[in-house]
């Protein structure tokens, strides 16, 4: 065997000895690691997005029902109840659909639908409207049914029994008392029945939920508010005693009053204005009475839109705050449990490390054995071969 032949065995050898060792450890040592913390389930979220759309819907069917309310009467204060309506529906509902839990929102909006339809059934409300009654009644009805359907569509089957009589039981025992829908809250008692529902979620990437449902909210807002301090303002205006068809009288008046004046001053100037004296005398003396009219009512209004401002400024910082308490509780805990799951492979890893200790030490001993041990091998039977064809022939002996 040529020198050359025999360095490329040994160089060839060696490669196949190190890849078998690499295939051996590869094989030997294997890990994965999962992230922490559900995202929230598809069912969840459709949950959550239908509520918000029925509560969308909820308000405009109560708006387009008052409005039908208002215009059938002239009675100030029907007309004042439609609006004020109006406005605590819109509130009340917004506060329910727009929890944090899609479950529990859904289980609220639910849960005041069918107190506003027991209110105007049954309750202080049954006769509120006169004998428009009937129509504000049935709008109560026909959302509390779509409330229904929805429940029954997303919540669990396994649980919607219970969820259904926790909603019965809350209507029967919280009753509405009037138009502003002041409510109990309902979160304990659904918290209660929801550790029994493994549907809920327990672990949810708090961050990315955080970011869209205040999106959401500013959305809402932005479409809701503007059309609540409309209808303050309007309510301010109808208790305040102006009727527009009362305006509208008494502007057809002073136009009557300006063409009578107009035709008198041009055949009896003199006595045309003694009468304009004597109107104006009178519209001097009754305008700090309206003055001071308007003033309390553009005070009135003003109280009123900051209260909604502030209150609806509260409930947003305490719904971000909720959001941001969840988040970081929910961070903490993912945190942790990180921790834990790179402990946890580690260990394993060690463990798995030291059971392949002893063969890959004696893989990489008798690796190093054949490297080493495998040239002076060869090297040894190369020259006893050798010398055998270099030794001279051995002849008979001649005497």
């Amino acid at each position: 065997m040529s020198p050359t032949v025999f360095h490329r065995a040994q160089r060839a050898l060696a490669a196949a000895l190190g890849v078998v060792a690499t295939l051996a450890l590869a094989g030997c040592i294997s890990f994965s690691l999962e992230v922490p913390g559900d995202p929230l389930p598809p069912d969840q979220l459709r949950a959550r997005i239908e509520t918000r759309q029925y509560a969308a819907d909820f308000i405009e069917h109560v708006a387009r029902t008052a409005d039908i309310l208002a215009e059938g009467t002239e009675d100030a204060g029907i007309r004042a109840d439609t609006l004020r309506w109006k406005i605590g529906a819109s509130a009340a509902s917004r506060r329910a659909a727009y929890r944090a839990e899609p479950p529990l929102a859904l289980v609220d909006t639910w849960a005041f639908a069918l107190q506003m339809e027991a209110f105007f059934r049954e309750g202080p409300g049954r006769a509120l409207f006169g004998s428009q009654q009937q129509a504000a009644l049935d709008t109560a009805q026909a959302l509390a049914r779509e409330a229904g359907a929805l429940a029954a569509r997303r919540l669990d089957a396994g649980v919607l029994a219970d969820y259904r009589k926790l909603v019965s039981d809350y209507v029967a025992s919280e009753r509405l008392s009037d138009l502003s829908f002041a409510r109990a809250p309902i979160g304990p008692l659904w918290r209660e029945a929801a550790a029994r529902d493994a549907s809920v979620p327990q672990s949810v990437d708090a961050g990315s939920q955080a970011r869209a449902d205040a999106s959401d909210r500013l959305d809402l807002y932005g479409q809701r508010i503007p059309d609540e301090l409309r209808w303050r303002a309007e309510l301010v205006f109808v208790e305040s005693g102006i009727r527009t068809a009362d305006l509208s009288h008494a502007l057809k008046r002073l136009e009557e009053e300006l063409t009578k004046l107009s035709v008198l001053a041009q055949t009896q100037p003199e006595l045309a204005m003694e009468k304009f004296d004597q109107r104006w005398s009178q519209t001097l003396a009754m305008l700090p009475v309206e003055r001071e009219a308007l003033a309390r009512n553009l005070e009135a209004m003003r109280v009123a839109m900051d209260a909604t401002i502030e209150r609806e400024r509260k409930e947003l910082y305490a719904a971000f705050s909720a959001e941001r308490v969840a988040m970081d509780a929910t961070i903490q805990r993912e945190r942790k449990e990180l921790y834990a799951a790179f402990s946890a492979e580690r260990a394993a890893v060690l463990d798995r490390l030291a059971e392949i200790a002893a063969p890959t030490l004696l893989l990489l001993c008798l690796l190093v054995l054949l490297l080493i041990g495998l040239p002076f091998v060869s090297g040894f039977i190369a020259g006893r071969a050798t010398a055998r064809r270099s030794r001279p022939p051995v002849g008979p002996t001649v005497r």
